[in-house]
């Protein structure tokens, strides 16, 4: 199994997880949170796709994507953890939704998907990728 593999399952368990936040669970996400899920979506129907496909996945284009949304995730949680962060931010984001283990939070879970996938998309290159 391939690096490539591994992200894929990284994406697509973010993407049923947030969908699962919203679509079941009535959590609005907030400006924030819909860029990261435009990141996140789109990395993992793009593996989906290339993957089935048996083509060889464009290392540049999953790069962008995931520093992107690495990026947006430093900031949202940048936002959360800072005292007063709700004052820089209007459009709700900084609303916790859940709070597991006193810790857990939707943006760092985000943040950490984005983190696994930056690791994974920077390592060298391999016989199997």
């Amino acid at each position: 199994m391939s690096r490539h593999h591994f992200m894929l399952i990284i994406s697509v368990a973010a993407t049923i997880g947030s969908l699962y936040f919203s679509e079941v669970r009535g959590f609005i996400p907030c400006s924030l949170c819909w860029w990261q899920r435009i990141f996140m979506y789109t990395t993992a129907i793009y593996l989906l796709v290339t993957l089935f496909r048996s083509r060889p996945v464009d290392v540049f284009f999953v790069r962008l994507y995931v520093l992107l949304g690495f990026s947006v995730s430093t900031y949202h949680v940048i936002l959360e953890r800072i005292p007063n962060g709700d004052e820089l931010c209007t459009s709700g984001c900084l609303i916790k939704w859940v709070n597991y283990f006193g810790f857990l939070t939707i943006p760092l879970m985000s943040f950490t998907a984005f983190t696994l996938l930056a690791i994974l998309a920077f390592l060298p290159q391999s016989k199997n990728d």
